[in-house]
């Protein structure tokens, strides 16, 4: 067995190494890898995809699922930009619906679905908004200063 002599590094093997370093610390972590996909579940045509493409028929990807579940402990939540991706997770632990999310009409409901709750949220923070507003200027009038 032959053994390395210890020589003194070169500039090139310095280079290389620091470009080594540099790679290293761009690529991401898997926390943000499995950031990244969770938040994709919020995208119904990519869950039609995984299901097209045979990923709910893998063990090992029904398991996967299953251990990202823990994105819905508020201490990671909160880094969730699409909260409603956490609404499909859940979704997903189930068998009926990653078979029926092939289909294109299933599909198509629960997008439309998820758009009605998104404008109800926004009609329901609107009227909140508005409420706060009224109040704010009734309470002006009633304190003279309008």
């Amino acid at each position: 067995m032959s053994t390395q002599t210890d020589q003194p590094i070169t500039d090139q093997q310095k280079k290389e190494q620091e470009q080594y370093t540099n790679l290293i610390n761009s690529l991401p972590t898997r926390w943000e890898i499995e950031l990244e996909f969770v938040q994709s579940l919020s995208n119904i045509p990519y869950v039609n995809y995984l299901a097209q493409n045979n990923y709910f028929n893998d063990e090992n990807f029904i398991n996967y699922l299953n251990y990202l579940q823990y994105w819905t402990q508020p201490e990671y939540s909160k880094f969730l930009v699409y909260p409603n991706c956490l609404h499909i997770l859940k979704l997903l632990q189930d068998e009926n619906f990653r078979k029926n999310i092939i289909n294109q009409d299933f599909m198509n409901l629960l997008m439309n679905d998820m758009v009605k709750r998104w404008q109800s949220n926004a009609n329901d923070q609107d009227e909140t908004k508005d409420k706060e507003e009224t109040k704010e200027v009734s309470e002006v009038k009633i304190n003279g200063t309008s």
